[in-house]
């Protein structure tokens, strides 16, 4: 196979031998192996020596002679067709000859440079060919349905092509082009074209329904997420494209609209009837299915200019025709059936019921394990000093990570280990990828990007020095081999301190020797209810009509905690109605009865079936992250905007409405918050294993979403493609370059993950891909990324080059430094940017750019004036991290130092300023008015600019860290932080008193106080027992006096009458060598 062409350039190397250097790479790297895909290396060839070429035009002559010398007869085979036996044996021959004609477009598509008088003539005889490739690749069996069709058709299509490459053969080896060849190869594709016109005029529908593996439930789920995604194309078509060719075919497109939401409407109307009830259903469904393909195929080949009007002409009206038949099959099932009597009779997939609250504060509720918590609570902070191993074992699904967790924040445990760390070790285990999650949740020093840079012995290193001397917890969650112990042990060291060591697994036999093994037991039918009466109403009573049958619910749960806590979240969404929890019942048995051996899974079937549509795709989405991990919420919602699954909202922004489908989500039990905002929204969450492998099967199963693996076809449909963590091994990773290699790429729309391939990755065939988030390559390693127009969410490691290409682009992460030009600027959809550090280029001048529409923006370096004038072109702003200098400015007539002022960002709700150089203590600073969330570090400001920032209106989250401000005494005044509701202090090191004496009502909503690093702190004001709105109070690594002062305020609030307030205590400092812990029963968690 082609690796990657690397070409070398070095001082002092001349032409003779770089030219026989790059023949020696050329030839090495060139592995012919008779399949399709093979074209496609070569053209990622070719396209690299031609642009080399280019790149030199003082040895142009010189390097032709080369490139002559290298294409000799020998290859001249390459460009032909290959012959039937060699391909065709294996594959279908019209996807052979598809390859083969891509294969010259491709090569045409980077070689027009080099001969200007035929450029025209090269351009349209691209757009030809490729209109060929879309016929060949059309769904519809129409055209090669009929073997004598397909056989008279397919020889012309192969005489077509072989004249092509024999010219495209000619243009590269020897450097001519005849205009009569040209001329000739034009005509008989037109003739080509005419008999195609004919055989469709002749045949205007097919009855053939296309058989594969997909189910008809499957079917149709999959038709209902691509009709969703199809209607949206076609209506940004018709509105987009009044003045462009399809203003012709406007009347046909507003009819395939209306046929595709007719479609839609049905598949809504029977999504929860058994297919098989009734007769017809089924085949009306594949039917529906075949269209919807059709026609996406045909709408997104337009839409990437490859399908030809003259085939729209043809295809449309025959695809509208047959919607039309599967119309009339709809109304005779309507005739013989009622559709009505048959659905369920309250639809579970409904929004939640007035009961239902959306909270994410639900707790996760154990019941049957209070015995075991005592006995290993006990085993965990007692027994023996030496280094123990402590396992928790049971099947899957009955809670064992969830028990684990609550032991892991246990008041006694936080309080009694100087160390705690969890990691996921999950079935695909890597060394190095636990060693990180350990070091990153040791709350190392280390900064988490040089932590993912180190080697895995110098990993190993840091934690064993962490822990040395200390006393530990590590918890390893989810261990399915024995050998992680061997693995791992080094990092571990024993000093007889009371460490321990606390693992889960669903084996036995994984545990070392001398471990001390707890199994979790199933639930008894009594715990099962009393847990799904606790999930479903919480502290509410069951009402009595509902009793027999939510009993019964609870008894077909079989005693899996987790079958109870999904069977809860379809109840949950319900109203409180007896015929409605019957009908769950009903389904729950089916399900259980239909495959005992696997009824915890089909449980979780039924939950996927029963959930409303518009969060369907949301959940599936989950499979596309690595089993067991914590989910970046914000990343995750960015990525469901950008995939089209968000419906838009006339009141509310995408953002707002991701948010309510993810607690949906939640709320239902299928997602679990592992992390909270400082605004309680949610920041981190993951989802169960068992709900993982549920989510990767029914995605690929409609063809939703693909695990990438060596094995993958370059034939496959599935629209989003994941490729694991770099970490996890793909058998060799880089084979799954092929499906990025082939023709059929046009079917994807994202592609999530990691790649550690050599060849560059050619996306010319890709061009309606939403999604590339791929931050670990970098844009020189993406042949053809020019193409991908339609991207709306990129991450990669690098700005493109070809970054104006990008005129549907939404959101960009980028991970290193980003040099924003004035044609990233220029961005008219653009909305988040993220990048390592982002610095405005030289080009950029505020007074010729227009008016941006970024409304995040992260790591912007604003140090000179021309920077602050920069941001006055994004008005827009709603978020923004800045790195920025005090600068020297003019203020009425007096010269003086001032952060930069950035009040004209009106929009401005979250704001996080820091300095690189230390910041500078007379400087002034100001805020918009409208900063909800202000987040400051190293700036060194005065105590008395305080009252700047306690003036803020709407000031909810403020976070002061690092020396943000300097000085001794903090003064508040009356009015300051009225609607105040988060504080964080830390690492404010010479903050030592806090006086509100000056004012009478300080901090009237505060919620949270944390108080981090602040070490030379007296004690935390009295006078704060009296905010009655305070729910938790955070003290770590502060002097002993101010984790007093905390307990003093929880007795006080305890007076008042909050017995809520949580104090947490951590690493009390006591003097220079020890650190005092208080008692569990203050550690209030």
């Amino acid at each position: 196979m082609l690796s990657k062409i690397q070409w070398q350039r070095r001082e002092g190397m001349d032409a003779s031998t770089k030219n026989k250097k790059l023949l020696q790479i050329f030839t090495r790297r060139i592995e012919w192996e008779l399949r399709p895909d093979r074209y496609s290396y070569l053209s990622v060839a070719i396209s690299h020596l031609l642009r080399e070429l280019e790149s030199d035009l003082d040895h142009f002559e010189e390097r032709s002679e080369m490139v002559i010398a290298y294409l000799t007869k020998e290859f001249e085979e390459l460009f032909m067709l290959p012959k039937p036996q060699q391909l065709f044996e294996k594959h279908k021959k019209k996807e052979v000859v598809a390859a083969f004609i891509d294969f010259l477009v491709q090569l045409l598509s980077h070689g027009i440079g080099l001969i200007f008088s035929f450029a025209d003539s090269i351009n349209n005889l691209k757009e030809e060919l490729r209109c060929l490739v879309v016929v060949l690749g059309d769904t519809d069996t129409t055209l090669f349905g009929a073997a004598e069709i397909e056989e008279n058709l397919l020889a012309q299509f192969e005489a077509v092509a072989n004249k092509a490459g024999s010219l495209v053969y000619s243009f590269f080896a020897k450097h001519l082009i005849d205009g009569t060849s040209i001329g000739a190869l034009f005509e008989q594709i037109e003739l080509l074209k005419a008999n195609i016109i004919s055989f469709s005029n002749l045949h205007p529908s097919s009855s053939i329904i296309k058989t594969d593996i997909i189910t008809p439930e499957a079917a149709a789920v999959d038709s209902f997420s691509t009709i969703v995604s199809l209607l949206r194309d076609l209506e940004e078509l018709i509105m987009n494209r009044e003045n462009d060719l399809i203003v012709n075919m406007k009347g046909q497109i507003n009819l395939l609209h209306q046929g595709l939401k007719l479609s839609l409407s049905f598949l809504k109307d029977i999504k929860v009837i058994r297919l098989s009830d009734i007769d017809g259903l089924k085949e009306v469904v594949m039917r529906i299915r075949d269209v919807v393909d059709e026609s996406e195929y045909l709408i997104n080949s337009f839409l990437v200019r490859y399908a030809r009007l003259w085939y729209l002409n043809i295809r449309i009206p025959n695809v509208i025709h047959k919607i039309k038949l599967i119309e009339i099959g709809i109304q005779e099932i309507e005739k013989k059936n009622d559709i009505g009597a048959l659905k369920v009779a309250k639809d579970f997939s409904a929004q939640p019921s007035l009961h239902a609250k959306q909270n994410s504060d639900v707790e996760d509720i154990i019941v049957g394990v209070e015995d075991k918590t005592i006995d290993i609570l006990d085993r965990l902070t007692g027994g023996k000093e030496h280094l123990q191993t402590i396992g928790i074992f049971g099947m899957p699904g009955l809670g064992k990570t969830t028990f684990a967790k609550k032991l892991y924040v246990h008041p006694t445990v936080n309080c009694y280990f100087d160390k705690l760390s969890w990691c996921v070790v999950s079935q695909a285990y890597q060394r190095k990828s636990v060693l990180i999650d350990i070091l990153i949740s040791l709350e190392s020093e280390l900064g988490r990007d040089k932590i993912f840079k180190m080697k895995e012995e110098n990993l190993a290193e840091h934690i064993y020095k962490s822990l040395k001397g200390r006393r530990y917890l590590i918890v390893m969650d989810d261990i399915w081999d024995s050998n992680v112990w061997d693995d791992l042990r080094r990092c571990f060291p024993d000093d007889r301190n009371g460490s321990r060591i606390l693992f889960t697994s669903r084996n036995q036999d994984v545990a070392p020797p001398n471990s001390i093994i707890h199994e979790l037991p199933t639930l008894s039918n009594a715990q099962c209810w009393e847990l799904l009466q606790k999930k479903v109403f919480g502290i509410e009573t069951c009402p009595p009509q509902l009793l027999d049958v939510g009993n019964q619910i609870a008894i077909s749960c079989c005693g899996l905690p987790l079958a109870v806590i999904v069977v809860a979240g379809i109840l949950w969404t319900m109203d409180r109605e007896k015929s409605a929890w019957e009908n769950v019942g009903r389904s729950l048995a089916s399900y259980i009865f239909a495959d005992k051996n696997n009824s915890t899974m089909q449980i979780l079937e039924l939950s996927y079936k029963h959930l409303p549509d518009h969060l369907k795709p949301c959940f599936l989405y989950f499979g596309a992250y690595q089993k067991g991990k914590e989910i970046p919420v914000r990343k995750l919602k960015r990525l469901w905007i950008a995939e089209g699954f968000i419906c838009k909202h006339e009141r509310k922004s995408l953002e707002s409405v991701a948010e309510e489908y993810l607690m949906e989500l939640i709320g239902k039990s299928l997602v679990i918050v592992t992390g909270k905002r400082s605004d309680d929204g949610v920041k981190n969450c993951v989802i169960h294993d068992l709900l993982h492998d549920l989510c990767l099967r029914r995605a690929e199963a409609e063809n939703f979403l693909k695990l990438v693996d060596g094995n993958y076809s370059i034939y496959g449909k599935h629209q989003r493609l994941y490729a694991p963590s770099p970490f996890v091994s793909l058998n060799p990773i880089y084979e799954a370059s092929h499906l990025l290699l082939g023709r059929y790429g046009r079917h994807v729309r994202s592609f999530i993950g990691f790649l550690l391939m050599s060849p560059p990755l050619n996306v010319l065939s890709m061009e309606l891909l939403r999604v590339l988030d791929c931050w670990n390559i970098n844009p020189v390693d993406l042949f053809g990324i020019e193409t991908l127009v339609h991207l709306r969410y990129l991450a990669i490691r690098a700005i493109p080059a070809s970054i104006s290409s990008f005129v549907n682009l939404e959101y960009l992460v980028v991970h290193y430094k980003v040099s924003m030009s004035s044609s990233l600027l220029k961005l008219a959809k653009l909305r988040h940017l993220q990048a390592g550090t982002a610095i405005f280029d030289e080009d950029c001048n505020s007074t010729q750019m227009v008016i941006n529409n970024l409304e995040y923006l992260s790591n912007v370096c604003i140090r000179k004036v021309k920077d602050v004038e920069m941001l006055k072109c994004s008005p827009h702003l709603r978020k923004l991290k800045c790195e920025c200098e005090a600068l020297l400015v003019d203020d009425e007539g007096t010269l003086s130092y001032r952060y930069p002022d950035l009040r004209f960002l009106t929009q401005l709700e979250s704001l996080k300023m820091t300095t690189f150089y230390g910041g500078a203590k007379d400087a002034n600073i100001n805020f918009p008015s409208n900063i909800k969330k202000l987040t400051l570090s190293r700036l060194k400001l005065l105590w008395e600019r305080m009252s700047i920032i306690g003036a803020l209106p709407n000031l909810e989250i403020l976070k002061l860290e690092y020396n943000a401000l300097v000085g001794e005494i903090w003064e508040t005044r009356d009015g300051e932080f009225q609607q105040l509701r988060f504080l964080k202090l830390k690492g404010l090191y010479n903050f030592s008193e806090w006086d509100v004496s000056f004012s009478s009502e300080h901090f009237p909503k505060l919620q949270r106080l944390v108080l981090h690093d602040c070490e030379n702190l007296q004690e935390i004001p009295c006078a704060m027992g009296e905010i009655v709105t305070l729910q938790l109070i955070e003290v770590d690594r502060c002097p002993k006096s101010v984790g007093e002062s905390a307990i003093q305020i929880k007795k006080e609030q305890w007076d008042m009458g909050n017995e809520d307030l949580r104090i947490i205590i951590r690493n009390i400092h006591v003097d220079d060598t020890c650190t005092f812990f208080f008692p569990s029963e203050y550690t209030c968690i």
